[in-house]
């Protein structure tokens, strides 16, 4: 799935979410040395955003135009993990596991224990279908994406996935960018037509269905802000319970 307006004139430039992606890396990785590997890199904008840290960058992807797009900004981009020479010294996953089967998935995470080198770690970005959000929004939940989400984590599911592979949860923080844009778009979804217009409408470039629809959007965008922002606040006291965990891994001594 193309996940990105590859024919927006910005489609390479990182935007505020990889610069918040680029700013968990710093909290949880210094960077400088050795390599980067994205797993699910799409049109490679977090790759751009934080090339400079590190001596090798290298994305996963299987999408041919996104693939196509990066190779163009000068990315080196492989089909998998098979595909990067050498010990991987930070791999992230910005919300590319939850569209793994079941088994790529294990295999996903055995392959980055056995190839991590030595005080290196994983970064993961995903849904939380424990979390306030998905609980009460059920189906409009923002994150709600089936057929492309092909695994619902939790807490516990994550966790378990990691350790039956020999990592140990090094780290967390609070996604802020996602857990108040899926409020907003979880709230928009309760009144709106169709389900994550917006997000669709931004983020994938989809054609606009109607002026009015658009109208209507960007009236209530302004209205459910404050209480997005608000219960996102909330979510941010107990981290478990935010829309979306993001988490750092490492090997387990």
């Amino acid at each position: 799935m193309v996940n990105d307006d590859l024919g927006s004139p910005t489609a390479s430039r990182p935007s505020w979410l990889e610069k918040f992606q680029a700013h968990v890396l710093s909290t949880f990785s210094d960077g400088g040395h050795g390599s980067l590997v994205d797993v699910g890199c799409g049109a490679g904008r977090f790759l751009i955003a934080v090339a400079g840290r590190f001596k090798r960058v290298c994305g996963v992807e299987i999408s041919l135009p996104s693939v196509d797009f990066a190779r163009r900004q000068g990315l080196e981009i492989v089909g998998g993990l098979d595909g990067v020479d050498g010990p991987i010294d930070v791999a992230t996953a910005w919300h590319s596991l939850e569209h793994f089967p079941a088994a790529a998935l294990e295999k996903l995470v055995e392959t980055l224990s056995t190839r991590l080198a030595r005080g290196g770690c994983v970064i993961v970005s995903v849904p939380n279908a424990a979390s306030w959000q998905c609980r009460w929004l059920g189906r409009r939940y923002a994150f709600y994406d089936p057929p492309g989400h092909l695994q619902q984590f939790t807490p516990d599911s994550l966790n378990r996935l990691f350790t039956r592979h020999g990592f140990v949860r090094t780290g967390a923080t609070i996604s802020w960018p996602y857990n108040v844009f899926g409020w907003i778009q979880g709230l928009l979804n309760l009144v709106m037509p169709g389900h994550n217009y917006i997000y669709y409408r931004l983020k994938r470039g989809i054609s606009r269905v109607s002026a009015a629809r658009d109208a209507v959007g960007l009236l209530l965008v302004p209205i459910v802000a404050g209480p997005a922002l608000l219960l996102s606040m909330c979510e941010a006291l107990n981290p478990d319970e935010q829309s979306v965990l993001t988490w750092r891994f490492a090997m387990r001594p």
